[in-house]
């Protein structure tokens, strides 16, 4: 991180029932699991088969099949779950709420998902859980480099070094990667750990 208080910068929270809402969708993945399993229990018995579950990952699929959901959908890719919530939203109607956990990057490509059906900030809920990892995004080539956990990285796409700066952008799902050695090709810094 090179700034603090940017604000492009996702906010996250912790994952809190909306009563006021008619279906609940919930998605996550790995270790975002326990946060699914913890809104889950405050759900009224009512309102049970409201309720889809997409989740990925290996930890809580057990967890999460013994609390016996109508809708529990198990993927092995975070890709295929993220599909599953497109083709999810395109049935739904007004007053769903989305509840998402997970990685940065898998949060992100949800939320890419939710802003493609003009969902509202007040419908999806993000809780980050998991790796700190986070996609960056190549203003040079288009790419999008997956696992970043440093603030100087290898374009997958390019070649060149670039810089992960602060601003994220809500419709790429990704921090922006600038040449870091733009002025002198060839000179480049150390690559630092930037995430433990």
């Amino acid at each position: 991180m090179l700034v603090t208080g940017i604000k492009s910068r996702p906010v996250y929270t912790t994952l809190q029932l909306d009563l006021g809402g008619r279906q609940h969708i919930l998605i996550g993945q790995g270790g975002g699991g326990a946060a699914l399993i913890r809104v889950l229990r405050g759900l009224p018995l009512q309102d049970v088969t409201a309720v889809v579950v997409i989740y990925t990952g290996e930890p809580f699929q057990t967890d999460l099949a013994h609390l016996g959901l109508r809708e529990l959908r198990l993927h092995p890719t975070g890709a295929e779950a993220v599909a599953d919530l497109h083709r999810t939203l395109a049935r739904c109607l007004m007053g769903t709420r989305v509840y998402v956990t997970g990685s940065e990057s898998f949060i992100g490509s949800c939320v890419q998902v939710t802003t493609y059906y003009a969902m509202n900030a007040d419908e999806v809920q993000c809780e980050h859980l998991g790796s700190a990892a986070r996609r960056v995004y190549c203003i040079h080539c288009k790419t999008s480099n997956e696992s970043v956990t440093t603030n100087i990285v290898p374009c997958g796409g390019c070649g060149r070094h670039l810089l992960v700066r602060d601003h994220y952008s809500r419709r790429l799902a990704g921090f922006m990667g600038v040449m870091v050695d733009a002025e002198a090709p060839g000179d480049i810094p150390p690559i630092k750990e930037t995430f433990s």
